[in-house]
């Protein structure tokens, strides 16, 4: 095990890179020796398990379609003019690229990479971040949670005292916030029920249902996922957990599979949370091209409804996801990861340079 640097007060951390000059790491050396620590314990987890390490292009000629999601483009200027200038794409994500490797039969695989995203900058974003992205062949969402919390519970553990693993569904933790079943409930109860929590005004009325369930969630439920109440003789007050929370609406299903739950169409995928903060993504991975193409073209035009540009498509991709086996992949945000290890109140306290000091 490793010594692990704790940060209990962020007014001390804001001081501190206050202090420091334009061109010194906002990260301290500890930390930056534990960012080492953990890739290289991360590394041992998969090579144990026998899952693959593999690397693929951050420059793509096509980019993600969701309307939420904007990439980082540029341009590759040859020096001859035997060839045109051409735009490409820094991923958001190794997704496709990984999965083209799984339908040509790679077996189980994992990568640890650089990825990059518009407009994400604050207390918890960069936009340059690095992602822990892994698929495994055979297996569905739920074998992978169990993974997931393998390998969180071997990282943190000499880091963060933790609680038992939680597993929870999308429609239970509406319930036991809310009391609503965000499946079935019809628009004028959930306006209601925004106006209660007091985010009346924050979207247009007329905004798709799962926009006012997203704000619902991210501002009442998301914050409480994850921790834990000690026992009344601990001396701490809370003890945080892995949660695990699944079969999140269809509508949301992304690039993942659905199916029924309790004779609810549901999105085959989960996310995980520590402490009131995600820190990751996973699927149960669709592999119907045609179902694909369509999600894909439907993101671009609310693209286009919200006045942004429509992207190109990831033809090789789409080509590829017909030839998918049966497989569940995640993605882990490594510096949230890092913030959970070190108690940190700040991403900028786990890089060395940040977007302000890049």
């Amino acid at each position: 095990m490793f010594p692990v640097p704790r940060i209990n007060d962020s007014r001390d951390v804001a001081c501190n890179v206050a202090t420091l000059k334009s061109w010194q790491p906002s990260a301290s050396f500890e930390l930056i020796k534990l960012r080492a620590d953990t890739l290289k314990q991360i590394r041992s987890f998969f090579d144990k398990n026998q899952v693959l390490e593999v690397d693929t292009p951050t420059l793509s000629s096509a980019s993600v379609p969701d309307p939420f999601i904007e990439s980082f483009q540029t341009r590759y200027i040859p020096l001859t003019q035997t060839m045109q200038t051409e735009q490409y794409y820094l991923h958001t994500s190794p997704e496709f690229a990984m999965k083209r490797l799984l339908a040509s039969g790679s077996g189980s695989i994992y990568q640890i990479s650089k990825v990059f995203r518009q407009g994400e900058s604050g207390r918890r974003h960069n936009p340059e971040f690095t992602l822990l992205e892994w698929y495994r062949d055979g297996w569905d969402h739920h074998q992978l949670m169990l993974e997931v919390s393998q390998l969180f519970t071997l990282l943190l553990s000499p880091c963060v005292e933790l609680a038992a693993p939680q597993f929870i569904t999308y429609e239970q933790a509406f319930q036991a916030v809310l009391g609503i079943n965000p499946h079935t409930v019809d628009k004028t109860d959930l306006l209601a029920c925004v106006a209660k929590a007091g985010l009346a005004n924050v979207l247009d009325d007329n905004e798709h249902r799962d926009r006012f369930l997203e704000l619902l969630f991210s501002h009442t439920i998301e914050p409480s996922l994850g921790k834990k109440r000690g026992k009344k003789r601990d001396k701490t007050n809370n003890m945080p957990g892995i949660c695990f929370l699944y079969h999140y609406p269809a509508s949301q299903a992304s690039l993942a599979k659905t199916g029924m739950h309790n004779g609810q169409l549901i999105a085959q995928r989960f996310e995980v949370f520590i402490d009131g903060m995600e820190l990751g993504n996973g699927f149960y991975e669709l592999n119907d091209a045609g179902e694909q193409r369509a999600r894909f073209e439907a993101d671009n035009h609310s693209r286009k409804l919200m006045g942004n540009n429509e992207v190109p498509l990831d033809e090789n991709f789409l080509q590829a996801v017909g030839h998918l086996p049966e497989c569940a992949g995640v993605a882990i945000g490594i510096e949230r990861l890092l913030m959970v290890m070190s108690q940190s109140q700040h991403i900028n306290d786990v890089i060395a340079f940040p977007f302000e000091r890049a």
